[in-house]
């Protein structure tokens, strides 16, 4: 059985597809507080699995996670947030029952860490829908939620077999050569990617034709052969006069706006960027419909990247932080110096108060993108499926995103962010799997051998065979 319960005023996430009137009944299980705090009391052997993409074990009790899409590439074990946001928990003990906290903003789950006998879930702001779900098993639990929020992305066949993706190939022959040692060392391979390196200056929807001088053609070299071409896209459209994106996007009003209705500004790979707001429906399909652009070269997968979205700096921030490098610098820097020198610079990159410096338009009405942080990377990956639905409606491509949120599994799969070459990271990404396979995940996994880091035969073996 489900029940739904409503605090405050939810923002619609799109999460759950199921219509279902409120219950009339107050919320069982869990103690509400004037604060807005779900208390649980946890029994000593009661288990709490779920939370999708998290670090720690699959028994998430004994720590405190925060749910707030994060570009987190150098996460350890005491990291509290990663790339996703799984609301999603199941508790089997005497009393066994599943419990979604559908909320866009940033959430925490203290699960016995700062009392071993209670579990504390607190949302930013107390407006959220919690269903409650149970059954007769674990299992039985996992079913009704999937049944509610809908059915999975399901990849092409191809997609299934081994993808050899590396951040550094830089031209047509690069790829070439990788599918030629391929071939020569008798390894079946169905897809290499193409990273940022492929675009002209980082610009979305372009092709570098020096580096790429007829990728059409290139892709039907690479098809003959049995593999897909699959290039990135990532979140920020370049600002850059007389680039048709950035130019449609501002004369459109697409893009997310600052608190003076000016486009907001920030900065990842190409520089300074906008943001296309993927809450504006007609954003998304503007957004999804250049797509094409690469479906037109015989592009057929697409994987979705720094859509948190990450922000390396906003410009004010970098400002003040370069005036302040600089008194720090101007003299003698003892420890005290260094240590905020350090703290400053590091704290550019995904800064949290940047994030309610700019607003998305719903409905005319505008909306602080903290509120709704972790919707932002599913709706791009929606942008550009259901773009993709009337552009090659006889045709599966591949989707797959960095950031997520329940409801887009419906849209593509998911990869687990940047890893590193470490032995825990394996560990890490099958603690992860299960609890994405409850929230609807059915196409994930991680960058086999490490993303960062120089790896080593024995771990490579290993990951593979995992």
């Amino acid at each position: 059985m489900i029940q739904k319960y409503v605090f405050g005023t939810p923002f619609p996430t799109d999460a759950v597809v199921m219509n279902m009137e409120p219950a009339k009944d107050s919320l069982p299980f869990f103690t509400v507080d004037e604060q807005g705090r779900f208390t649980y009391a946890l029994a000593e052997d009661d288990i709490v699995y779920g939370l999708g993409e998290q670090i720690r074990g699959i028994n998430k009790r004994g720590w405190q996670y925060v749910s707030w899409n994060y570009d987190n590439p150098n996460h350890h074990e005491d990291a509290r947030s990663l790339y996703g946001a799984h609301n999603f928990i199941l508790i089997r003990g005497a009393v066994t029952f599943g419990a979604f906290f559908d909320y866009a903003g940033k959430m925490t789950f203290d699960i016995g860490y700062t009392n071993r006998s209670q579990m504390t879930i607190q949302a930013a702001k107390n407006d959220l829908v919690v269903y409650i779900i149970t059954g007769e098993t674990e299992k039985d639990i996992v079913k009704q939620f999937r049944q509610i929020i809908g059915r999975s992305y399901i990849p092409p066949l191809w997609a299934f077999g081994y993808g050899q993706s590396r951040w550094g190939y830089k031209t047509e022959q690069d790829i070439r050569t990788v599918a030629e040692k391929y071939k020569a060392a008798g390894i079946p391979i169905d897809s290499i990617y193409l990273d940022i390196d492929y675009m002209e200056r980082y610009k979305d929807f372009t092709v570098d034709t020096e580096r790429f001088p007829n990728l059409k053609k290139f892709s039907e070299e690479m098809q003959a052969q049995g593999i897909h071409l699959v290039p990135i896209i990532d979140a920020g459209v370049k600002i850059e006069k007389d680039y048709d994106v950035y130019e449609e996007g501002v004369e459109k009003n697409y893009f997310c706006k600052n608190a003076e209705g000016g486009d907001f500004v920030g900065a990842v790979w190409p520089g300074r960027v906008h943001f296309p707001d993927f809450l504006q429906p007609e954003a998304r399909a503007w957004f999804g419909k250049k797509y094409s652009v690469l479906t037109e070269q015989g592009i057929d997968g697409f994987w979705n990247d720094m859509n948190e979205p990450a922000i390396f700096y906003t410009e004010d921030r970098l400002a003040d932080t370069c005036a302040e490098i600089e008194k720090l610098t101007s003299g003698n820097m003892g420890i005290n110096e260094y240590f905020a020198f350090t703290g400053m610079v590091a704290g550019l990159n995904g800064n949290i108060g940047d994030y309610d410096k700019f607003y998305h338009n719903v409905d005319g009405k505008m909306v602080k993108h903290s509120e709704v942080h972790n919707l932002y990377g599913m709706n791009m990956t929606r942008s550009a499926f259901e773009a993709l639905q009337k552009i090659s409606p006889d045709k599966r491509t591949l989707f797959f995103s960095r950031s997520s949120y329940i409801g887009a599994h419906r849209y593509g799969g998911i990869w687990q962010g940047d890893n590193k070459s470490w032995w825990s990271h394996i560990l890490q990404s099958m603690q992860q799997l299960p609890a994405l396979n409850m929230a609807g995940f059915l196409f994930t996994g991680c960058d086999t051998g490490g993303f960062g880091c120089d790896t080593t035969e024995d771990l490579v073996l290993r990951w593979l065979q995992y």
